[in-house]
């Protein structure tokens, strides 16, 4: 479990896209973005537990890796502990109660092995006000051991999440309301909604086949696909107020720096009796328009993500002798990726204008193609387009075991294509955003080794040191890719170079973990999507994409790690860390 979870802590300093989150070898990291989604398996908890990590660049059995370390789930039916195990656990944090029930018949004697698993975690509400919280989860893997040097296994995990999100809040309403605070829900019918809610459905379907060549080798290869929708959704107006009880205007220090004590005093006494959602008032609005009848001036909507996704691998473990061991891998991923804005709720109207009251003419339309679209519930409107990937990887790993030193040598290639077909013609961008955009190509490499000195039999000396290149995420390559084709430009591989070294104790009681590290990501691409005052030519506020390259950074830190046996059921852990993370130089905006 990771402990600092809940401090929002960063290992190293680096975003998880960074590392390499794994279920029977296939990557579970995004391509959109690069980050795993954790609640595609979450709430299965027992039948997550056969995990194995590698800090760092260290090697894993599995993968070339990153600089942030793996992490590989396995999920074979035969490896799971015969037995059942029933629990339920009580918390504060995200959901109040969890339920659980696994069950795993053990290698039987006619080839079969099988596990499920199956949870529900729910809150009326957890931790922060109006935060209601609902996820099922359902697992099962399935085992046929054909004889002794063929095996196959079928999972099958589907977690079901729908949580309210909570607000982020300056201090200022912090400190009028309480760090429980959350502005996003408002009172209907006499019950809290939420109008910030994410909601996660992305079944997954592995095939898994194990072959032992021989006593010396064997070879796994997996076929996945998962496909499903993550949609999260908001609020929408047009030639209205803004619903959100927090909007700058709406509160004390929008009259204070105009020098007005009075207005200051009036709007905090009115956020503090107004200082959630207003449902009724947005029905209200919406059935009682006297200029468009039936037009909903307030909807609510969702951005969605709608993915498939198949994956193949193979990965080849060898003893080429005593002293060395081969492992190697090559894998193939495609996605197709639909994104949109999709409408949930027209609150009490009939339809909602498909149009951006910000501009005006042709820019105002969302789609040239269908213009002045009026919208109804679940219907797609705003943007709307396909994002198309292929990825190809292979990876080699050599390891040498001697007496007193054990070193390794591994590298990488991989290719990553991308393509953004736009299907609506954008009337801001008419030329650049219907059909498909061109393909972008981007080739990686890596190399890395390490070693481990072995002093006694209870302490070593750990070094571990990478060269690479990454590809952009496909979310920095289109720099604004809801309405448009084009590239980010300047767009490149990232360079990536780190070195760690440690110094580690195994005592029978106690063991411990002393790292000093330092690691440098040259050319990487960050885009933000924000509104701002005043920025357009007219003085008026707009809309901002901004695409930040050539970005430089460094992060050196120390860390440790102490575990103390105190008695058969009872273990002391303490953990520190230290890191500087800097960038290093002045990037292109």
């Amino acid at each position: 479990a990771f402990n600092w979870g809940q401090a929002r802590f960063k290992m190293r300093g680096l975003d998880n896209e960074y590392g390499v989150t794994m279920i029977n070898g296939i990557t579970m990291n995004k391509i959109y973005d690069g980050r795993p989604q954790y609640s595609n398996w979450g709430g299965l908890n027992d039948a997550t537990r056969n995990q194995e990590y590698t800090n760092g660049s260290a090697p894993s059995d599995y993968t070339f890796g990153g600089i942030l370390g793996t992490q590989e789930i396995n999920t074979r039916a035969s490896l799971y502990r015969k037995g059942t195990r029933i629990s339920m656990a009580g918390t504060n944090t995200n959901y109040s109660w969890r339920s659980m029930i696994t069950h795993n018949s053990g290698l039987m004697e006619n080839g079969w092995a099988y596990s499920i698993s199956g949870s529900r975690r729910w809150a009326q509400e957890g931790y922060f006000e109006g935060t209601d919280y609902g996820a099922n989860s359902f697992f099962a893997s399935v085992e046929k051991r054909i004889n002794k040097k063929h095996s196959l296994n079928f999972t099958a995990i589907y977690a079901q999440n729908t949580r309210g999100k909570s607000s982020p809040n300056t201090n200022e309403v912090n400190n009028l309301m309480g760090i429980k605070y959350n502005s996003y829900w408002g009172y209907q019918d006499g019950k809290k909604r939420n109008s910030r809610d994410k909601d996660v459905e992305e079944p997954i379907l592995m095939l898994s086949h194990f072959w032992k060549m021989s006593d010396k080798t064997t070879l796994t290869t997996n076929v996945a696909y998962q496909t499903g929708s993550i949609g999260n959704s908001r609020l929408d107006y047009q030639t209205a107020n803004s619903p959100d009880p927090t909007y700058y205007k709406n509160l004390p220090s929008y009259f204070s720096n105009l020098g007005d004590t009075a207005g200051a005093n009036a709007a905090q006494n009115y956020f503090l009796n107004n200082s959630q959602i207003n449902w009724n008032a947005m029905y209200y609005a919406n059935q009682n328009s006297s200029v468009n009848a039936g037009k909903s001036v307030y909807a609510l909507y969702e951005d969605r993500t709608d993915d498939k996704q198949i994956t193949a691998n193979s990965i080849l473990f060898s003893d080429l002798s005593d002293n060395v061991k081969l492992n190697a891998g090559a894998s193939f991923k495609k996605l197709k990726s639909h994104n949109f804005q999709h409408m949930l709720d027209l609150l009490g109207g009939q339809y909602f204008s498909d149009v951006d009251p910000f501009y005006s003419g042709d820019q105002t339309q969302s789609d040239l193609n269908n213009p002045n679209g009026q919208i109804g519930e679940n219907q797609t409107y705003g943007y709307n387009y396909l994002l198309h990937a292929l990825t190809f990887d292979g990876f080699t790993q050599f390891k040498f075991t001697y007496d007193k030193v054990d070193f390794y040598l591994a590298q990488n290639f991989s290719r990553t294509e991308y393509q953004r077909e736009g299907l609506y013609k954008n009337g801001y961008y008419p030329n650049s955003s219907f059909g498909k955009s061109q393909k972008m190509n981007f080739d990686t490499f890596g190399f890395k080794g390490g070693l481990t000195y072995k002093i006694t039999g209870r302490s070593f000396i750990d070094f571990n040191g990478i060269y690479m290149t990454k590809a952009p995420n496909a979310r920095e390559v289109f720099s604004n890719s809801r309405v448009n084709n084009t590239v980010t430009e300047g767009i490149t591989n990232e360079t990536i170079k780190s070195v760690d070294l440690g110094y580690i104790i195994k005592a029978p009681r106690f063991k411990a973990r002393f790292t000093g590290y330092f690691s440098e990501t040259l050319n990487a691409t960050d885009i933000n999507f924000y509104y701002a005052d005043a920025v357009s030519s007219s003085g008026n506020g707009a809309f901002v994409s901004e695409a930040v390259t050539g970005l430089n950074k460094q992060n050196r830190g120390i860390e440790s790690g102490l575990e103390y046996q105190l008695t058969s059921t009872f273990k002391l852990t303490a953990v520190a860390a230290y890191g500087d993370y800097r960038i290093t130089n002045n990037p292109n905006v």
